[in-house]
């Protein structure tokens, strides 16, 4: 409610908690999402000429090259999966990082911008804001039960 009360969340709000330590099972969840969401989003564009790209925020647990292979979740594995098992154009995935900035001077609005996914690690807790991203996808400590 408090940021809804800061106009920080524009939309409403759907939470989908899955029930799997698999991050895998997460990310394919999130995909289906927002292709349906895209899929929607041309229709509302037809009716109305407003444009609307829902891109795919992805929260990790490392973003550094030198630690990737901890067993912690990492940017790179998430976009290998998207790449690799969930075909999904290379350039339709970036990560924003203090190390790697995938998205700096691109125009994230412009109709001929690709990105589909965003993996970042802290850039949503740094207040960042990125008006197309409609999926939200935490995959940060997938064994824990809350």
């Amino acid at each position: 409610m408090e940021l809804k009360r800061e106009e920080m969340i524009k939309l409403d709000l759907h939470i989908n908690n899955k029930e799997s330590t698999r991050w895998q099972n997460t990310m394919l969840a999130s995909k289906v999402k927002r292709d349906a969401l895209e899929v929607a989003a041309k229709k509302y564009e037809a009716n109305t000429g407003n444009y609307i790209r829902p891109i795919c925020l992805v929260q990790v647990e490392r973003t550094g090259k030198d630690q990737r292979g901890s067993g912690l979740i990492h940017a790179e594995d998430v976009r290998e999966f998207l790449i690799r098992d969930c075909g999904i154009a290379p350039d339709e995935v970036a990560v924003k990082s203090s190390d790697k900035d995938d998205i700096e001077g691109l125009n994230l609005f412009a109709r001929n911008c690709p990105i589909r996914y965003i993996i970042t690690k802290q850039a949503l807790q740094e207040g960042w804001d990125c008006a197309f991203a409609y999926v939200l996808t935490i995959l940060t400590n997938p064994a824990s039960k809350k």
